[in-house]
């Protein structure tokens, strides 16, 4: 059986073909100029999907990241914080000693627990440090809460410290399943240690005339052990600097692993594109120089009308 060639045919073949190149060469010119071999999810829905996935991923560690950053920021305010916290301590302590010397009268017994009285209007001050958002550090999640005011006497001595803040911990999530907790709520670190309460005992108890060197002695030892605990936080918090490092370029590496596949599956190469859209163009001209052969006619004055 035979098929009979018409003018009309060849015609409209020719003419298909080159507006096949011309389609070809756009996409490839589009892909030039943006640099992208995927421009549109129908370019390759295969790719596409992939690319998707890869940078969600990316957002993700994203996430985390700025979420480290942040609880960098808040365990290091609240290291510091502790870490001038403690260094008071240590000089009560060394008022402590000074003050178990069984050689003192009352009025040097009655001038150190004046410093220890100055001393722990200091400790209430770093308590109620807040960070650089004006959030308190040590409220629990009560952060808009002041944790600590001191109850006076007539004389404006402080007589109680309460807390006003809760016991609740703020969680950050800095991986999948992966949180660390970036506070320390006052009411344990303070008030369950019993530190203002040991300081006004130790305080009162240098003030009275019939000194009680052995009630002293026990509220200095009590008032080390709390001491001691400051310091296991501030070891703690310090721990969790370096977790944080570690966990954070754990996650840069990932990131630049899936940056690296995005670029490999969307990212065009030029160089190869700049091939394929000369040998496009030399397609395109060989069509044309066939297609003025065949249309009749010429292919010039048919475009034209």
């Amino acid at each position: 059986m035979s098929f009979r060639v018409t003018q009309a045919s060849l015609s409209n073949t020719t003419l298909s073909n080159i507006q096949l190149n011309y389609k070809k060469m756009q996409g490839i010119q589009e892909k030039l100029s943006s640099g992208k071999q995927i421009n549109r999810a129908s370019d390759d829905p295969v790719s596409t999907r992939k690319l998707l996935g890869f940078k969600s991923g990316e957002s993700e560690l994203q996430q985390y990241l700025d979420a480290i950053k942040h609880a960098r920021d808040k365990i290091n305010f609240i290291f510091d914080a502790l870490e001038n916290i403690q260094d008071i301590m240590v000089k009560i302590q060394t008022k402590t000693v000074q003050a178990a010397d069984g050689t003192l009268g009352d009025n040097e017994r009655g001038i150190i627990a004046s410093e220890i009285d100055e001393l722990m209007e200091t400790i209430i001050q770093f308590s109620n440090i807040t960070d650089s958002n004006g959030r308190y550090l040590f409220s629990g999640t009560k952060t808009l809460t002041a944790p600590f005011s001191a109850t006076r006497d007539s004389s404006g001595e402080i007589t109680a410290v309460n807390y006003d803040g809760n016991n609740e911990t703020i969680q950050y999530q800095i991986g999948s399943n992966t949180f660390i907790q970036v506070n320390q709520p006052g009411g344990k670190l303070f008030m369950e240690n019993g530190i203002f309460a040991n300081l006004i005992n130790l305080r009162d108890e240098l003030k009275k005339s019939d000194f009680d060197t052995d009630a002293f002695l026990s509220q200095k030892k009590n008032f080390e052990a709390a001491n001691n605990n400051v310091l296991t936080e501030i070891t703690k918090f310090g721990a969790k600097v370096d977790r944080l490092a570690i966990t954070e370029n754990r996650i840069e590496n990932s990131k630049t692993a899936l940056k690296e596949l995005i670029s490999y599956t969307e990212d065009a190469d030029l160089a190869s594109l700049i091939t394929e859209l000369k040998n496009q163009e030399n397609v395109l001209q060989a069509a044309l120089q066939t297609g003025a052969r065949i249309i009749q006619p010429s292919l010039l004055d048919f475009i034209g009308g």
